[in-house]
């Protein structure tokens, strides 16, 4: 089968989460015989044109990328469309698997589909709202109880006060519309996400969640040289990663280790990946415990190898996002390299990490909660160890890349009509 995978970035050339699964799954469709070539954007004008990587043909198109006027240029990017369709062309794909496609647009989406069956998986909310999704939380709720779908529907209202000028009223309807006609299956990764995409009218049809490489991570780089290198010693440690910052749970992350340093002096928060945030999270941390900044340590992005090593250095990951978080991919490569998390309530996280097993699900609205599941994980080493094996089973037992790429094969072939008597499923899961 000749699959094209579409995708607004794509590394090296973007670090990104979902690029990441995009390129994970291009590699395993060509590990498994099957011909691929992946379309992307690229902002800088050197960086395009042809690449090969891991064995994978990578053609990437220069196209501005200014989030100003994002939500314009996805309804029809000009520096693309046309040699997408032309690649297309060139290419000829029995299917195509598009990733998120806000940069290579709605057009380009329309040209693949008159190309090939599409099959489009939704990494996140962008589809439907400006960045994070978190209006449902402007009323944060407390506790434990379950969001009706309801909640997740985007309030225009509400979207034009956040965004002003950026606000595009023909975005929304536009993405929706494209989907229905051009689109022909719709996977989310995670069933938080399904429900919230389909609660504001985006056909989804399936489930399928990420899967890790449990054994690279588990190999890959040095946890003692990584603790030597920021001076962490034996201290216990908490890390949170990633592109930080206040929906990523950030202030609520700073106050409850704040209040951790309370019972666990010697700890550390160490920050990866982007570090813009950290000085709030360090104002903040002080304002609740005095010398509480001088105790979070931040190492800037880490290539793959030392995110790896750090993951493997920590006592515990943090994830305590305050917005609907589909998937969040650090939990999987934390539980892939033996250590437990402390994860948000709010999004699919708990669709991985089983409450008191193996991690913690918290509400990061209450940094109560939030600091005691830190708390014990930091201060008992017996049970972060326990809990980390118990994650590192599940993910090589019931998340593997294998899986994830059969399942998507399976829908590949659906769409491309190669597997007529396949069947469909409405939820289906790499743990399936």
């Amino acid at each position: 089968m000749r699959v094209a995978v579409l995708s607004d970035g794509y590394p090296p050339w973007d670090r990104g989460g979902a690029q990441r699964i995009a390129a994970q799954l291009a590699e395993g469709y060509d590990e498994r015989g099957h011909e691929v070539a992946v379309v992307t954007a690229v902002e800088n004008r050197a960086d395009a044109g042809r690449a090969t990587t891991n064995g994978v043909a990578v053609r990437k198109l220069w196209s501005p990328k200014p989030r100003s006027v994002l939500p314009y240029l996805t309804l029809h990017n000009p520096f693309v469309v046309r040699r997408i369709g032309r690649v297309l062309d060139a290419f000829d794909p029995d299917a195509v698997h598009a990733h998120n496609v806000h940069y290579l647009s709605n057009a380009g989406l329309r040209a693949a589909a008159e190309r090939a069956p599409v099959v489009e998986t939704y990494h996140d909310a962008g589809t439907v709202s400006y960045g994070e999704l978190t209006g449902y939380l402007d009323d944060p709720p407390a506790g434990d109880r379950p969001i009706p779908a309801e909640e997740y529907r985007v309030s225009p209202r509400r979207q034009f006060r956040r965004e002003g000028l950026r606000y595009n009223p023909v975005r929304n309807p536009a993405n929706r519309r494209t989907r229905r006609r051009h689109v022909e299956y719709g996977v989310a990764v995670s069933d938080a996400l399904r429900t919230a995409l389909r609660a504001n009218g985006v056909p989804c049809h399936e489930t399928i969640r990420n899967g890790v490489d449990a054994a690279a991570v588990a190999e890959a780089g040095y946890p003692a040289a990584f603790r030597a290198d920021y001076g962490l010693g034996d201290a216990p440690v908490a890390l949170f990663g990633g592109r930080t910052g206040y929906n990523k749970g950030g202030a609520h992350l700073a106050r409850a280790f704040a209040e951790v340093l309370a019972d666990v002096p010697d700890a550390r928060l160490v920050v990866t990946g982007d570090d813009e945030y950290v000085s709030r999270m360090r104002e903040i941390a002080e304002s609740e415990t005095k010398g509480a900044r001088n105790r979070i340590v931040t190492t800037g992005w880490l290539d793959r190898d030392e995110l790896c090593g750090a993951l493997r250095a920590a006592t515990v990951v943090a994830t305590p996002s305050v917005h609907l978080d589909p998937f969040p991919t650090l939990n999987l490569e934390a539980f892939a390299a033996g250590t437990p998390v402390v994860t948000s309530r709010f999004g699919g996280a708990d669709e991985l990490v089983a409450d008191g097993e193996d991690g913690f699900v918290v509400n990061p609205f209450e940094v109560s909660a939030l600091a005691d599941a830190l708390r014990r994980l930091l201060a008992d080493r017996e049970t972060a160890t326990r809990f980390g094996q118990r994650g590192r089973r599940k993910v090589r037992r019931e998340f593997t890349v294998g899986r994830q790429v059969e399942s998507y094969l399976r829908v590949l072939r659906s769409a491309a009509g190669r597997d007529a008597d396949s069947g469909t499923e409405t939820t289906v899961s790499v743990r399936d």
